[in-house]
This record gives structure tokens, sequence and C-alpha cells, in this order.
């Protein structure tokens, strides 16, 4: 049954699925398709609006949550956005330029602001920068607002490099006129796809707004309104319980678990496959969710042992060590006479059992991105095959 779920998901049968393209971060907002269960469609999105709760903040989550809320907040989700008084990337390099063609951009520290400025000797733009999306593992892009529209800056911060070059998916044509040169221009529901993967909706609302949020991804950016489960919680002090009142991505099916709630924001199968060229060939190496479901390993949607949540906690930063994930991987992968057949859907590596990542998952540097991407699609890579899309 859900095989078949998974490949009418993939053939696009039963897929409704609304597309923001971000031509730069990847920053997506998708729609996904609904999940079926207990009778009744559910849709989910990050700050879905709350229909009879409000935002609380995630200070009121750590009063109980304690440990948790610790491990998020040092997290580079809980960093995802920031202003520029407070962006250390911009703090650590005040004066940062790039050159093309005639062009020059520059971003300029003065004071707590940051001042992106565009020149070709002629013509002249320059705008403060209202937000740093991205807390720098790879890079950090800049949004900016000019004459009321937000736009995308045609440079990002690359960390690898120290220094600015074209934002991912950006044009890299030398610019023939100042408003090309600027960046790109967002609409509205792009605009909002942006923060909504990047913030959080603030202490008091009901939904998102571009007026007042909370930078970073908080709690409630994935668990929704917490108000009516606080009132529920201190009304039921002994957990007991059936409904908390708030959304748990731990009772999803694993495959709507990695695809509709991981892949909203890093990109599912279903929205890679909608985009040119599946992404920009190597550059779709950047979208987990999606490289993941080509991989054997994910012929069994049901298992839990293949999900995103089986290998990484939401709550903190992912592992860097690849010895790390070598457990995970013999999850599945174990000589058959440890353990019962059943608990098994794959025989062992002949190469041995450590640093299965290394080998099964390599890292891959697109054109352009200047940082090496762990690559999802799990396989036995061949020396000399072609990239995998």
């Amino acid at each position: 049954m859900q095989t078949e779920r998974r490949f009418s998901l993939k053939t696009g049968l039963k897929a409704f699925i609304l597309l923001v393209v971000l031509p730069g971060c990847g920053l997506w907002f998708a729609r996904p398709a609904p999940a079926e269960g207990q009778g009744q469609i559910r849709q989910w999105a990050p700050n879905a609006p709350a229909t009879t709760a409000q935002y609380i903040g995630g200070d009121a989550c750590a009063q109980c949550h304690q440990s948790k809320a610790r491990a998020h907040a040092a997290s580079a989700m809980a960093h995802a956005l920031a202003a520029p008084s407070e962006c250390r990337i911009l703090q650590t390099n005040p004066q940062l330029s790039f050159q093309n063609g005639a062009w020059k951009y520059t971003i300029t520290r003065e004071g707590t602001r940051s001042i992106y400025t565009i020149t070709d000797g002629k013509s002249s733009f320059s705008e403060p920068i209202l937000w740093c999306f991205g807390v720098g593992h790879s890079g950090q892009t800049y949004v900016i607002r000019h004459d009321g529209i937000y736009y995308e800056t045609r440079v990002s911060f690359f960390t690898t490099t120290q220094a600015l070059d074209f934002t991912p998916g950006a044009p890299r044509n030398v610019p023939t006129a100042l408003n090309e040169a600027i960046g790109q221009r967002l609409s509205t529901p792009e605009t909002m796809a942006c923060f909504n993967c990047h913030g959080t909706v603030a202490p008091g609302a009901a939904r998102f707004a571009l007026e007042k949020f909370t930078p970073g991804i908080g709690c409630e950016t994935c668990h929704g309104p917490g108000e009516k489960h606080v009132t529920t919680m201190r009304a039921n002090k002994d957990g007991q319980v059936a409904d908390k009142a708030i959304f748990n991505p731990r009772v999803m099916h694993p495959d709507d678990l990695s695809q509709q709630f991981c892949g909203a924001c890093h990109r599912s199968w279903e929205t890679v496959m909608q985009m040119p060229e599946r992404g920009g060939g190597l550059s779709n190496v950047r979208f987990q969710p999606y490289r993941i479901a080509n991989s054997r390993c994910y012929k069994d949607p049901d298992d839990r042992r293949i999900s995103c949540s089986a290998c990484h906690d939401a709550h903190e930063d992912p592992k860097r060590e690849a010895k790390f994930y070598d457990a995970k991987c013999l999850a599945c992968h174990q000589t058959q006479n440890s353990v019962s057949p059943k608990d098994r859907l794959a025989p062992a590596c002949p190469t041995g059992k450590t640093q299965c990542v290394t080998c099964h998952m390599p890292k891959t540097e697109p054109p352009g991105l200047h940082f090496k991407f762990t690559d999802h699609h799990i396989r036995v890579v061949k020396p000399g095959e072609a990239y995998p899309k």
C-alpha cells in the first residue's frame, strides 16, 4: 500500500504542490500533497496559520522542554535568519567587494548596519541590508528592500573563500542596466516563502507577518502554535492526556516526515522534479530529501530507519563525524547471522563496517557554491561514473 502511494507521489498522480521558486538560496515553499490518515486529510507547512490558538514563543516552550530548548538555541536552524546588527559574518567582514565586468558590488559596515552598494562608475545604487539568510556554514545570502519591494542580492558571502560571489542561481552575465544588477526581485509569495522557512511567527500572533516575526527557526515553526498545548498540559499536570494539542512530527509516516515535513523547506522529490534540470543537475546535491528518495535504501518508505529523523535530531546541528552514522547504516546493513533476518533489508558491505558515509554518501561540490555537500543519494559509487541526477 505505502509503496504504491509513494509511486503515485513520484508520478504526480496525487501530488498537489504549490511551488514558489527562489532562484538563489534555494528557499522554496512547498505545499505538499495531503497525508492520509485516520479519515482526515492534513497538510503541513512551516508556520501554518493558527485558527484556534496563538503562537507563544520559544521561551514558553523552554519552561518544560529545557534540554531540547538549550540544544536548539545553539543550532544553525535557530540562527537561520538574522538582522545585520546581529550578523556575525557582517560584523567580522566590515568591507566586502565583488567585481562583475564594470559593476562593482560592495557591502560596507556602518555601525550596526551593513550597506549594499552597486556602481559601474556611471550609475549607482545603495540600500541597507535588511536580513541575513543562513548562519554561514556554507554561505550567507542577503535581502534588501527598495521602493517597497524585496530583493535577493545578486552576490552572497561564501565561508570557504571568505568572499562574495554570485548568489546560487543568480545570472552570471554582466548586467546591461542598474535594475538588472541589483538582484532578484521577489514577489510577495516569494518573500513569504523565504521568511516562512527562516523565521517564526511572533508570540501573540496567529499567523506569519513580515511586519513582525521572530528571526530563526523556533519551536513553533515546526510544532505549530503552542497556546492550546500549554493550556492543556497545565490542566493535566500528570501528562496523561491523549491529545496534547500540539503537532508532533514523530507521528508522521516516515515518507511524509522526510518528503512533506523536512522537504517543505529542504526540497522534496516532488519539488525538485518540477525544477528546471531537476535543480541544476549537480546543484541538487543540496536537496537532501530529494536525494535520499532516489536511494535504493528508500524502496520501502514505511521503514523509519531511512527517514531524515533516523539520522538527524532537528533540535540540534547534524553530527559532522562520519563514524557517528555507522550505527545508522548498520541498522539495516549487517551480517545475516547477527540478528533476526526480518530486522534487516540489505546485506552487509563487503568492504567494512566503518566510515560508511565516506564511501556511499560522497561529498560533492557544485560549481560556484564553494562548499562540499554530503550527497544523500546512498549508493555504491563507481569511479568515473556520471553524477546521478
